[in-house]
């Protein structure tokens, strides 16, 4: 029998956040579904009704809510021709590898033709999986990146990988090809991220944003037919566009990256030279430490190859 309520405990991590994008972080709801909870006191915190999204939480706080997994909701559309790699699965948790060009769950006008699409025709149980429009998904990636992907089984995981990742637990590592000769071997973004004032689409660095930290390492140098390096980037947060906002940041976008000023003008097409290629975490069921690499999309080597 499923349970009428779910529980979440907030760690250090997100004391001082507002709760409205706390409790969105853990069920994997939208903002508007939350708030809409919100409005009819089915949140508790601690004990009490939240009445506003604003409110701010602070460590140690239980959050209790409706398990909304039986609730009607409109059903994703099952795609068998969404194209992705099942790189691992088992009773608990999936791993999958998603091409660049492919957007991961539907949202802003976008109804079918995503990776959830997909999921659920493959993996039809997923649909009883957290947030209905994303079916288990623990985390994302831009329609542009490449690279791999946990996708939770049961709630039990859902939770658990939530919490490995707001804990810093899940170690995620990117391949970056990005503009100009980065100066330091190696280094540390450590920058707030938030909406971009003067643009919707796009996130900035911001005083008032969120904590925000990526670690990167150059591999290699090229100089023709322009400057460029090759980075190995490791991400302690996980806000949106972080990678390619930090990297832009210091004055070397990311190629391909047109949102964030990455020079488009070589032979790589509709995509992002960035790659998620490693990916590591406790199995949320047996503990044991897992360890997955994707090997770079070919036209990302091909990409890499016409450099000198």
């Amino acid at each position: 029998m499923v349970e009428d309520k779910v529980r979440y405990h907030l760690s250090p991590h997100h004391d001082g956040e507002r709760v409205d994008r706390v409790i969105a972080f853990f069920s994997g709801l939208s903002r508007s579904k939350v708030s809409d909870l919100i409005a009819k006191r089915l949140i508790l915190r601690n004990g009490i009704p939240i009445k506003k999204g604003s409110e701010i939480v602070h460590t140690n706080d239980e959050i209790s809510m409706p398990n909304l997994v039986d609730e009607a909701v409109e059903e994703i559309a099952s795609d068998e021709s969404i194209d992705f790699e099942v790189v691992f699965e088992d009773d608990s948790v999936i791993v999958v590898s998603k091409p660049s060009g492919l957007t991961v769950h539907p949202g802003s006008g976008i109804a079918n033709g995503t990776l959830v699409n997909g999921l659920a025709a493959q993996f039809p149980d997923l649909r009883e999986i957290g947030d209905p429009t994303r079916l288990g998904l623990v985390h994302r990636l831009d329609k542009g990146t490449s690279g791999l992907l946990i996708v939770a089984r049961t709630p039990e995981a859902l939770e658990n990988l939530k919490f490995q990742m707001q804990e810093r637990h899940v170690h995620r590592q990117y391949f970056a090809i990005v503009a100009g000769h980065v100066e330091s071997n190696k280094g540390v973004v450590d920058a707030p991220l938030g909406r971009d004032p003067k643009n919707p689409l796009k996130r900035a660095v911001i005083y008032s944003g969120k904590y925000a930290r990526t670690h990167y390492e150059i591999d290699q140098k090229y100089e023709s037919p322009f400057k460029v390096s090759i980075l190995n980037c490791r991400l302690e947060t996980g806000r949106t566009h972080q990678i390619r906002v930090h990297l832009a940041a210091i004055g070397h976008p990311v190629l391909g990256d047109e949102l964030y000023g990455g020079r488009t003008s070589f032979n790589i097409e509709n995509r992002l030279a960035l790659h998620a290629q490693m990916l590591t975490f406790l199995h949320p069921k047996t503990k044991n430490l897992m360890n997955f690499e994707s090997p770079l999309p070919a036209e990302l080597t091909s990409m890499k190859d016409t450099f000198r």
